[in-house]
């Protein structure tokens, strides 16, 4: 298994149902998704390929900067605004929670 490549909406749709039906809808939720190799190019990490599919929340991403230099790079699925599991670019160290799936 590996984190998450979410690469339409339907599989974004399932995902969300998925998550809220076990009561974790509020919750933040890591992806595969990067940029970690280049700032604003986003790709998944399990499978290296761009992404095509996208689902960010308003005004995402956004590489906000932190205090302590901290950029984010790495991300989320997160219900900011009560809107569903939208995408959120965070900092790749946060502690959360995480979805996998099973390498085909």
């Amino acid at each position: 298994m590996h984190l998450a490549s979410i690469t339409s909406q339907e599989e974004n749709d399932k995902l969300e149902k998925y998550i809220k039906d076990f009561g974790f809808g509020h919750e933040h939720f890591w992806t595969s998704g990067t940029d970690l190799a280049d700032e604003g190019n986003f790709f998944w990490m399990s499978t290296g390929r761009p992404i095509t599919f996208t689902n960010w929340n308003a005004g995402e991403p956004n590489n906000f900067e932190y205090e302590n230099g901290e950029q984010e790079n790495c991300m989320e699925l997160w219900n900011r605004d009560g809107k569903g599991l939208k995408w959120n670019d965070s900092p790749c160290s946060f502690e959360t929670y995480f979805v996998c799936e099973v390498q085909q």
